[in-house]
C-alpha cells in the first residue's frame, strides 16, 4: 500500500535535454538559471548540473549518469547516491553534496559518520545556506538558484568588515 503524498514528485522535462540550457557558454548558463528560477521543482539532474556549473564553471558531462559519476569521483556525492534523473532534488541529498564541496566538517555526528542528509541538512541551516527544513524536502527553482547565491556568499571573503575600519 502507498500512503498518499508519499511518493517522490517527477520534473517531467528537464531543463539540461536541451543545449539552449546544458551548454557551457555564457549565454546557455544564463539561459539555465533564468529559466530554472520560474520552475515549481528541481530535478535531480538539474540540480547536478547546476552544481557542476557553480564548482567548476561548466558542465562537461553531457548526461545525467556522466554528472552522478564525476560527483561521486570527486567525493561529493556518496557511493550508494542511486535517485532518478526525473526526481525532484531532496534538500538532503544536494546537502550532503554541498557539505563536502565546501569541506564544512560539522559536528560530531559528522564527525563520526560523515555527511549524512540529516546532519548535512542542518549543518547547512547553522550557516544560513539553507532555510529552515527537512532533508526529505524539495527544491523550487527558485529556492535552488538561492542557495546557489548563498554558496557564493558564503565563500566570498567578509570583505564589508575590513573596509568599514
Amino acid at each position: 500500500m502507498v500512503c498518499a503524498g508519499c511518493q517522490t514528485a517527477h520534473v517531467n522535462s528537464s531543463l539540461t535535454a536541451t543545449t539552449r540550457f546544458s551548454g557551457n557558454n555564457a549565454d546557455a548558463q544564463l539561459n539555465f538559471w533564468h529559466e530554472l528560477a520560474t520552475r515549481h521543482l528541481t530535478s535531480n539532474d538539474e540540480a547536478l548540473h547546476g552544481l557542476l556549473l557553480y564548482a567548476d564553471g561548466r558542465d562537461d558531462a553531457n548526461t545525467y549518469d556522466k554528472r552522478v559519476a564525476t560527483l561521486k569521483s570527486r567525493g561529493l556525492l556518496p557511493a550508494s547516491f542511486s535517485e532518478p534523473a526525473d526526481d525532484a532534488i531532496r534538500r538532503g541529498d544536494l546537502a550532503v553534496a554541498i557539505v563536502n564541496l565546501l569541506e564544512i566538517k560539522g559536528g560530531w555526528v559528522m564527525h563520526v559518520f560523515g555527511a549524512m542528509p540529516r546532519y548535512a541538512c542542518r549543518e547547512l541551516v547553522y550557516a544560513d545556506i539553507y532555510p529552515p527544513s527537512s532533508p526529505q524536502q524539495t527544491f523550487s527553482g527558485a529556492e535552488f538558484v538561492g542557495v546557489i547565491g548563498k554558496l557564493d556568499d558564503y565563500q566570498q571573503p567578509v570583505v564589508a568588515d575590513a573596509t568599514a575600519r
